[in-house]
Parts: structure tokens; sequence; C-alpha cells
């Protein structure tokens, strides 16, 4: 009878569900009028925005860092988050606190927020925030990378959520109960899911891409047909649709002048392209589907060359986007450094984008990456005309690692952690976006004179924002400490800074399943512990060196002395 009961409540929740999407289709198609859609804005924000966001996170704040079991099992999450504990010598003290606090936040709103099956989705999703209630395309990519380390079960149903919730072939830039958007966002759930693939068993990931695959392909055919312009590269319908909308390259601070921007090749938007094409070569090579996967690869490898040929800028030493005349758009934002995660440049560009990441009057302050170049005219500490967003700061990491310059890579993505902590342990709060000259959000602002942002969103960042900002324990864990689980074991390669020596860190992961603890000795040596199941074995790597996890294990079983290979 149980069993019967649920198969009839499941029957009427998609029934239910399919009424929902017929009432959002409608609605878009009724509010397309100007001032009927105003109203329709209003109107649908005013509960979300006014009121829940509010109420969701107070509670969010309330909610205990440390998750009970029974508190993971209402939304099926059997296995505990991973957990860090930071210790130090009294110089470091503060630090330690916020690696263990601030690390321990992140997977406490990412559970916060993650929303089950209910009347918008037949699985579990994501907001990426309170004052967002619903699912948004590249927020869901990202979110799902955090989750990856905690259970990749929900980082899958996350990525399939948007999938889902397309639009005939269109992913949708956002999906509620009552409400769609007509535009689409960054497309990077491919990308997220061919990286959650990696880490599954070869079965698992099998059927994660025979399932999204042909969906994906068809999302990407659509971009051809409605995005890409007549030189090949792509243009965002709308700067909402980018993702960065009062970004200078788009509109003024308050977004009262938006440019249109249907006619100018995005350099954002080509390299995430890129990256789709990159990442369905994967699914489909997975597959067994290779002649699809070679004619994604070759696209991929044309459209490197358009974007490297077309946008590049020798001039300033930076990729630009190009308006209709086939003029640049000189504005250093964090897109003139996307081409790098995509890998469009060679190693001479590569290196002069590295110069202008690492500089202070670039992108290389105190908090680094900023949306805006530090130096340039257009900055202010206004979303994104200036400070750092962790989403687009990930990716430039990516692409710092992709080209080999891994110290690079470790130095910013500590310096992106340890800020995010170090704000959370003064203000007690996960945000949107930071300041890159501060640790604190006090000078910060969102689309300052824009009165109804201010009204329904505020006049500074989001707060209990998980959406990208919990990458900031993605960077310490992949890139500082560099640890790249897989299939055939887990290996650790850190990158520890030289004001992190008398640090002891303790690690336990829930995937892969192993504690790790390591002493930071000095900017050189550093000695470990890692324990799984019931076996443990003691090791120590240099700095900038790799040692294979299992190996170690493997060793302590033989007697045997296991070797860290330089990188």
């Amino acid at each position: 009878m149980p069993r019967q009961t649920t198969g009839v409540h499941q029957s009427l929740l998609a029934g239910v569900r399919r009424l929902l999407g017929r009432f959002r289709s409608t609605a878009r198609r009724l509010r397309r009028p100007q001032v009927v859609g105003r109203w329709y804005r209003g109107l649908s924000y005013v509960w979300h925005l006014l009121v829940w966001s509010r109420i969701a996170a107070g509670r969010a704040g309330a909610l205990p860092i440390e998750l009970p079991a029974g508190m993971r099992h209402r939304k099926g999450i059997d296995l505990p988050p991973p957990r860090l504990e930071a210790a130090g010598n009294p110089a470091r003290i503060a630090d330690a606190r916020a690696l263990t606090d601030g690390f321990a936040e992140v997977y406490a709103l990412l559970f916060a927020n993650l929303q089950r099956a209910d009347l918008l989705s037949s699985t579990r999703h994501a907001i990426p925030g309170p004052a967002f209630r619903g699912v948004y395309l590249w927020d869901s990519a990202f979110i799902a990378r955090i989750w990856a380390w905690w259970d990749p079960a929900v980082a899958a149903e996350v990525l399939n959520a948007v999938v889902e919730l397309r639009d005939g072939d269109r992913l949708q830039h956002v999906v509620t109960e009552f409400h769609e958007s007509p535009y689409t966002q960054p497309p990077l759930i491919a990308w997220s899911l061919a990286l959650l693939a990696r880490q599954l068993p070869d079965t698992d990931a099998e059927r994660l891409a025979s399932r999204q695959l042909d969906a994906l392909c068809a999302y990407q055919r659509w971009l051809d047909a409605h995005r890409r312009l007549g030189d090949g590269l792509y243009a965002w319908a709308h700067p909402y649709e980018s993702g960065v909308e009062n970004a200078p390259r788009f509109s003024n601070t308050d977004e009262s002048v938006l440019r249109a921007t249907g006619s100018i090749a995005a350099v954002d938007f080509s390299s995430y392209v890129v990256l789709q094409l990159e990442a369905l070569a994967a699914l489909a090579a997975r597959i067994g589907r290779d002649e699809a996967a070679a004619g994604f690869s070759a696209r991929a490898a044309w459209l490197r060359r358009r974007i490297d040929t077309r946008l590049w800028d020798d001039r300033d030493g930076l990729y630009y986007d190009r308006d209709a005349t086939g003029s640049p758009v000189r504005m250093a934002t964090i897109a003139s450094l996307m081409p790098l995660w995509a890998g469009v440049p060679d190693a001479r560009r590569a290196h002069l984008l590295v110069q202008r990441i690492m500089a202070p009057d670039g992108f290389g302050t105190l908090m680094p990456l900023p949306s805006v170049a530090r130096g340039a005219p257009q900055f202010e500490p206004d979303m994104w005309r200036g400070p750092v967003w962790l989403n687009t700061a990930y990716g430039v990491i990516e692409g710092l690692r992709r080209y080999g310059y891994a110290r690079e890579a470790a130095e910013l993505g500590w310096r992106l952690c340890i800020g995010v902590y170090r704000v959370f342990h003064e203000e007690r709060r996960i945000y949107e976006f930071y300041d890159p000259d501060a640790h604190h959000t006090r000078a910060l602002r969102r689309k300052r004179g824009n009165r109804w942002k201010a009204l329904t969103l505020g006049a500074g960042p989001q707060k209990d924002f998980v959406g990208w900002t919990g990458l900031a324990n993605n960077l310490l864990l992949e890139v500082v400490l560099g640890l790249c689980p897989d299939r055939a074991g887990t290996a650790l390669e850190p990158r520890l800074p030289a004001d992190a020596a008398g640090l002891r860190l303790t690690l336990t992961l829930p995937h892969p399943e192993l504690r790790l603890e390591l002493h930071v000795l000095d900017a050189e040596r550093i000695e470990g512990r890692i324990s799984r199941a019931e076996r443990s074995a003691e090791f120590s790597v240099g700095n900038g060196r790799r040692i294979d996890l299992d190996a170690v294990l493997d060793a302590a079983d033989t007697g045997t002395t296991p070797c860290a290979s330089a990188t």
C-alpha cells in the first residue's frame, strides 16, 4: 500500500509540474508587452525577494555549521560533508579558526540551499542563495562542482534539473515555479557534467553521459542557430544573458542604459562555447560516439583559432569583444581572461595574460581577479564593475593550471579562499561578491542608483550566497592542496604559501573516503598521514611535488617507500 500511495503521489506531482510548465510558457508570452512585463516581474519578486529571501536568510544564518545526520537525511544525504580542522602557532591562530569555520559554513549553506524534488523539478535542485528562488543555469554548473566533493549524486541531480527545465532545446537562464526567462546563460552545464563524470565509476559515468548528451548536443545546435554571428563567434542576446549584466562593457552602474549586445562578438561567450564543445567531445567519447567526439573536438579547435585571430588585441595584450564594425571594446574586464580557460592563446600570449593577472594594477589585487582590472578607469566597487566573483576567478585559475602556471594558480587560489574565510570570520556571512582591496564588504555596492534593485536585493552583496562562492573550498582542495580524485585513485600536490608555515590541517573527505593530516613545516616541507578504512600511513612531500596517496598506503603494506614527483 505505501508503494502504491507513493506512486500516486509522484503521478500527481508530475501532472502539476506539467501544468506549471504550461503556465510559465503562457505567462512568458502574455508578458511580452513591456508594461505587462514590468507588473509581472514586480508582483513575482515581492514574495521571493522582499519576504521569502529575508525569512530564508535568517533560517540559513541560524543553521548549525555541524549538520546532524537527521537533518541531512531529510534531503537524502547520507554522507557527512567534507570537514577541515585547522590549528597553528599563536601567530596563525586567527587564520586557523577562519579556515575551519569558513570551510564548514560553505557546506552548511550548500545544504540549506539544496531543494528537494518539488513542483518545480522532479529531482533535487539548487538555488544559489535565499533571494534567488529558482534554477539558474551557470550557478547550477558551479554548485555541482562544489557538491562533487561531498555527494556526486546530488551534483548530477543539480545539473539534471537545468536540462529537465529546458525550453525546447534552449537551456534557460532561470526557471521558478511561475516564471521562466526568455534568455539563456553561460553554457557551462556540459563542462561541469564532464568533470563530474571523471570522478565516477565507469558505469555511472556512462549512464550520466548517455542520459544528458543528446539534450546538450541539441542545446549547442540551438546556440549555433540563435547566438552565432556570421564570423563564427557568439553574441549575447541581452546583457542579462551574460550573467555579468552591469559590467562596463554592457551598461552603466545602475543599468539605466543597456548596450545592444546582439551584434557584439563576446569573448567570454565564445570561450564558454569552446569549453562546452570540449566537454561534449569527452562525453561522446565516453559512450563510444567517436565520430561525434572528433567533430566536437575539431569545432573547438576551429573556434579557438577564431577567437585568437579576431579578438586578440596586441596593443593591450588582452582579448576584447568586437562590435559590429570590428572595433575592439577596450575594457579590461575579467572576460578578457576567459580565453585562457578555454586554451585559446599560444605560449607568448598566455604569458602576457599571466603578467596582467599577477600585476597589482591589473588583476593581482589583495583578493585577486577582480571583475574589472584594478587600474582601469571603469573600476568601481559595484558588482561586475570591480568586485571579485569566485566563479569567474575560478575559471581564470583553471586557465593558469591548463597552461602550467601551477605556482601562480596556487598563490591566487590561496588568497581567494583565505579571503573568503577571513571575511566570514569577521562578518559571519558568505557573500555573493568580495572587495578586491579589503577583507570586509563595507565598501561594496549593488548597482548603485538602481532603486528597484536596492529594494528587492539590498544595496550590497547578497548574504548566504553559496552559488559559486562555495568554490573557495574547491580552490583550497583542488588548487592549494592539489587533491585530484578520479577512478584511478587520489593524488596530492600541495602548493601552500610560505605564510602557511606552522599550520596543521586535518581533512576528512566522504568522496573519496579518506582522512588526511598535514603539517606545514616550512615553505618547502610538508609531513602527512593518510587514513582510509583500516589502513593508514605517514608520508613526507615537498611543496609543489606530487604524491600518489594510494601508493602511500600500498607502500606501507609492503614496507617500501613511495616517491614524490616534481611537477
